[in-house]
């Protein structure tokens, strides 16, 4: 065990070095607005986030093997909703739920940073309200909207992506498997939606399919991010 802490911290060092070179990249590209400068702020960044991931693995192996109160590790897991930032709304028939990153490119081979969080939120609020007596959302027929918001401050070449390159099939299964009846075609419509604001983030919206147009009349005007309108 002892050899699993000293991998943890040198990749924690490592993370650390390339995220503070990052910073640093980042003030420069924003000061000079240079895509070159962006390039090399994306492959730190990059390179940061893989070594996060090594972290990860490596923190959730050792999680599992010194963690042995079941009751414990439910409460871990509970709490990473919060840790991921993910939050779940549900109002005048309308799930809304708003994910602090982009949707990922669906030629993208690793999803698993966004999926598996996303599935245990979904689980954990549907719990919650259950358990509450609060009402559950189902759909026989409905329309998921996907909003992407792209940091305005951010340069925008090469990271606005077109709506057919996003990945959404994932999304549809997680969603269909706590609201839907199913993410086949005939019961289920997607609709994308491109804004900027101070932040990237994604936001989804699903309702029954009779209720989007009037629902898109209404916000399509006022889908400012910065005005909160969503």
């Amino acid at each position: 065990m002892k050899g699993q802490l000293d991998e943890t911290q040198a990749l924690s060092w490592r993370m650390e070095q390339y995220m503070a070179e990052s910073r640093n990249v980042l003030t420069s590209c924003i000061r000079l607005k240079s895509e070159l400068q962006y390039d090399y702020f994306t492959e730190l960044v990059l390179e940061a986030a893989k070594t996060a991931e090594k972290l990860t693995d490596k923190l959730r192996r050792l999680t599992l093997e010194v963690t042995v109160n079941p009751v414990q590790y439910e409460n871990y897991k509970a709490e990473l909703v919060t840790i991921h930032g993910i939050e779940v709304e549900f109002s005048e028939g309308i799930v809304k739920v708003a994910l602090p990153l982009l949707m990922p490119h669906r030629k993208d081979f690793y999803t698993d940073f966004l999926y598996k969080p996303l599935h245990t939120a979904l689980q954990n609020w549907c719990m919650k309200q259950v358990k509450n007596g609060m009402e559950l959302p189902s759909y026989e027929e409905c329309l998921v909207c996907f909003v992407h918001v792209y940091n305005k401050k951010l340069p925008l070449a090469g990271r606005v992506r077109d709506h057919d390159n996003i990945e959404e099939k994932h999304v549809l299964d997680i969603i269909s498997s706590f609201y839907l009846k199913s993410d086949s075609g005939l019961f289920v419509d997607t609709f994308h939606m491109t804004r900027l604001g101070t932040e990237d983030g994604t936001f989804l919206f699903v309702m029954e399919s009779s209720r989007f147009p009037g629902w898109i009349r209404e916000k399509s005007q006022s889908l400012d991010i910065e005005k909160e309108a969503l």
